[in-house]
């Protein structure tokens, strides 16, 4: 009997011990879960908060300027300006970039933890953060990836590029910008000074709440400090900077993606017009010289005063002609397109003019000389 009652206890014993073991996991559980949830304002959960922040960036600002597309992608160029920067005016930390998702997911991120010590709102549509990231998309019965970049042609927004791969790295050929996926939502301001820690303007009628927030923080730091940032942006950024070189901060700086505007690569189309363009300035040059070297002697004094009365000396001649096509080498190197053109047409045009001009010269001289000859033939037959 009593080894009967004996194991009653210790079953009621065991099971009440199993029950109270389930309530601490349970609730370990939850504030796990709390303490990873995007929308709380900790992580995103993929660890991408999941860093210790280098600065404190209360008295920090950030200068985004550009969205710009390179060999590494697409990236937002943004400076960093430390305590005393007068609005972005000085004090720069340096110039960075980043990629375009990391730098709009903690865009996003410090807009909605702004607009929760608001009292506000911060909608932004959560399908378009989607492609951030590289989504396969169907259109038209056509299979390709897409993924949000830099906007063409401006770089100071963001719009949908399509891929012929699964990692978002061959773009088609053709872009179809109209695939019905609305991107509005997603802003970044460029070239506006962004303090790195928001102030809240109810900030002066809260102190006590201010106040038990700052102990909930410091109370908990070892357990948030991998996930909670004072300045979600700023901290992103900088954790996850890379280096921008010369190049990169012209085309920051030009205020287009490198891979549009007067700052793109030349298509193939454009190589073929460049190779011709070339090849016929040079054909030009060559047929104007020879065109020259046929010159009367009396024609070739009075193209050598004009070279003279226009303060050029004839032995510069050649040195011009090869600074001038150094100079659209220079250009094609750093892809402006637009002066490209521009000298090479010039160019063109202004070659061709001197041989037609030349050769019109010789031909007046072959018309009068062979008149000449005929007027000198008839006088010795009618002498």
């Amino acid at each position: 009997m009593r080894l009967k009652h004996f194991l009653r206890y210790l079953v009621l014993f065991a099971t009440a011990l199993t029950l109270v073991q389930g309530d601490g996991d349970s609730g370990d559980s939850g504030e796990e879960e709390e303490g990873q949830g995007y929308g709380d304002g900790e992580d995103d959960g993929m660890g991408f908060f999941n860093y210790n922040d280098e600065f404190d960036f209360s008295e920090y600002a950030i200068y985004p300027l550009s969205c710009i597309t390179d060999s590494d992608g697409s990236n937002v160029v943004f400076e960093l300006y430390g305590e005393g920067h007068n609005q972005c005016s000085k004090k720069s930390v340096g110039t960075y970039k980043t990629s375009v998702q990391y730098f709009v997911t903690a865009y996003v991120k410090q807009k909605q933890q702004e607009a929760e010590m608001s009292g506000g709102d911060y909608e932004v549509d959560e399908e378009a953060i989607g492609y951030l990231y590289c989504t396969q998309f169907v259109y038209n019965n056509n299979y390709f990836f897409v993924q949000l970049g830099c906007r063409e042609g401006t770089g100071k927004g963001f719009q949908i590029h399509s891929y012929s791969d699964q990692y978002c790295t061959e773009k088609m050929e053709s872009q179809n910008y109209n695939l019905g996926i609305d991107t509005s939502s997603i802003m970044v301001g460029f070239e506006y000074c962004k303090n790195c820690q928001y102030q809240s303007q109810y900030a002066n009628n809260n102190n006590n709440n201010n106040n038990n927030n700052n102990n909930y923080y410091n109370n908990n730091y070892a357990y948030n400090e991998g996930y909670r940032h004072d300045s979600p942006l700023c901290g992103a950024a900088w954790n996850y900077k890379e280096t921008c070189n010369r190049s990169c901060k012209r085309a920051a700086k030009s205020g287009s993606s490198s891979n549009s505007g007067g700052s793109a690569a030349f298509s193939t189309v454009g190589k073929i017009f460049l190779w011709l363009f070339s090849f016929s300035a040079f054909f030009f040059l060559l047929a104007a010289l020879a065109q020259r070297k046929k010159l009367s002697k009396s024609d070739a004094v009075l193209e050598d005063a004009a070279v003279k009365s226009a303060g050029l000396d004839k032995k510069f001649i050649p040195r011009i002609i090869i600074a001038y096509a150094l100079f659209i080498i220079f250009l094609i190197l750093f892809k402006r397109k637009i002066l490209t053109w521009f000298f090479l047409l010039v160019g063109n045009v202004g070659l061709l003019w001197y041989y037609c001009h030349l050769q019109g010269r010789n031909n007046e001289n072959k018309a009068a000389a062979n008149d000449f000859q005929s007027y000198k033939g008839e006088v010795l037959e009618v002498s």
